[in-house]
């Protein structure tokens, strides 16, 4: 996220940059008054001196996040240590679960989708997967949304998919002829976007690092392995994927049926050439380390174990380089997501989670015992925050934060909050509310839609999803995530 949210800085004009930074400003002085405050107020029936600080020194990070104040995974380390200084907490607890498995299997991760995307592996898969889809505008959506879907598990950057896919929609684009800003060409770039960045982000454990950081904030207890997370989200995103290409052909289907040539995808992929040594050897080792963690309750070999082995393997057979490991793993995300992780520990050790549990109890209650009103409420709150909250990952982050605890006590598994929280947070109303969109927009040259016609998909996904909320509910309530 940290690279993302460069990109898209990097193309916003000088007069918002102004904009934001006084933001920025502002918000970092009203942050350090609030978190002050907190700090050194009266703790209420239930809560500790040291909770009040931890709470606070929390308060203060969660709105560095929202203004943008400084680079996230800063913020999240300077937390960290300041629970620390100030003793609140030991170190060793402050920073936790810089050692938990669910932290390694993000570096695991990580490591992997660079070694794929630097061999041309996930190229040369959302190709062959665009290959088997008919040559027309309903078969290269089809194609967009399956390639991108298909991949989001070997790679948690929503960023770097987009990258990868960005070039490839506008090169099917103008093979079908498609005018720039044409109904053709934005639905094809929807189709992109939301197959790429979109739909597989909350669907896979490893398709984000934002899935990492909120189940570390699970109680203990309620950690699932990959396979669990994708079987949970199966309803769900089935359903907003037939919805997507449904909206996608009924409001972007072009005037002019033009067919793609024959052999578009065979002649990319003839252009890439064999597989080689470096895609060979990546491809076995994802294929590994896939069919490892699916399989993990079997074999009883923890995820963050066999990540960090496959990178180990990825690295002795120079398919990774020091320049790969150093330079091309987003390390800034990776911190910032440890950071998160350690949230959890302190609270819970502290008990600021079972007091915010308690204490929302008679606000959250009623909505608890209807679940199909609890996920609509939930939905259009986050909805509304992210007008706010510019970060996907922090809106995520604070709803499990606040929320696990109380629906735990409602016989609500905690997933449920982190999973809808982080699929409705994944909207582009407007043009700056999300970074996995800006590198997507301007992947494609900045030139290939306008802003204006991608609204009405943000829409209709917003729509969508909650659908798929609502239609999920009863398969979680049969495997048991609801009692």
């Amino acid at each position: 996220m940290a690279q993302g949210s460069s990109a898209a800085q990097a193309q916003v004009p000088s007069g918002r940059t102004g904009i934001r930074k006084t933001i920025g400003r502002v918000g970092a002085v009203l942050s350090i008054a609030l978190a002050l405050y907190i700090a050194f107020h009266q703790p209420p029936p239930g809560l500790t001196v040291n909770a009040m600080r931890a709470s606070a020194i929390l308060v203060w990070a969660v709105c560095f996040w929202i203004f943008e104040v400084l680079p996230e995974y800063i913020t999240g380390l300077m937390m960290c240590t300041f629970w620390a200084v100030i003793k609140v907490v030991p170190f060793d607890r402050a920073f936790a679960n810089f050692s938990a498995s669910i932290w390694w299997i993000m570096v695991g991760a990580f490591g992997l989708g660079v070694a794929a995307t630097k061999c041309g592996l996930l190229r040369r898969i959302s190709l062959f997967i665009l290959k088997l889809a008919p040559p027309t505008f309903l078969g290269q959506t089809l194609g967009l949304l399956g390639a991108g879907t298909a991949i989001s598990p070997l790679i948690p950057s929503a960023n770097a998919r987009g990258a990868i896919a960005s070039p490839i929609a506008l090169a099917i684009s103008n093979s079908l002829q498609y005018g720039r800003k044409s109904s053709g060409a934005g639905g094809l770039f929807g189709a992109m976007f939301v197959g790429f960045c979109v739909l597989g982000s909350p669907a896979f454990l490893s398709g984000s690092f934002t899935n990492y950081a909120t189940m570390g904030l699970f109680p203990k207890g309620y950690q699932l392995t990959w396979t669990t997370w994708m079987i949970y989200a199966l309803p769900w995103l089935v359903v907003t994927f037939s919805g997507v290409v449904v909206a996608i052909y009924l409001l972007y289907k072009p005037l002019n049926t033009v067919a793609l040539p024959r052999n578009f995808a065979s002649d990319e992929l003839a252009r890439l050439g064999p597989m080689g040594r470096e895609e060979r050897i990546t491809f076995i080792v994802l294929i590994a380390t896939l069919a490892l963690w699916m399989t993990e309750s079997l074999h009883r070999v923890s995820s963050g174990e066999v990540a960090v082995l496959s990178i180990c393997v990825l690295l002795a057979v120079n398919v990774m380089n020091r320049d790969d490991f150093r330079k091309g793993i987003d390390w800034s995300a990776i911190i910032y997501v440890g950071c998160i992780l350690n949230i959890g520990s302190v609270f819970q050790a502290l008990k600021i989670d079972l007091w915010l549990g308690h204490a929302l109890e008679p606000v959250i209650a009623s909505f608890l015992s209807n679940a199909y009103l609890f996920v609509i409420v939930l939905a259009c709150a986050v909805f509304v925050s992210r007008l706010v909250i510019i970060s996907m990952a922090a809106t995520a982050v604070i709803y499990t934060i606040v929320l696990s605890p109380l629906v735990v006590t409602h016989g609500m598994h905690p997933w449920i909050i982190a999973f809808v929280s982080f699929a409705a947070s994944n909207i582009w109303f407007l043009f700056f509310m999300n970074s996995f969109y800006l590198l997507a927009f301007y992947g494609c040259g900045g030139e290939m839609v306008e802003h204006r016609q991608m609204v009405k998909l943000s829409v209709a996904y917003a729509a969508i999803t909650i659908v798929g909320f609502l239609v999920s509910v009863p398969y979680w309530r049969a495997l048991g995530l609801i009692h």
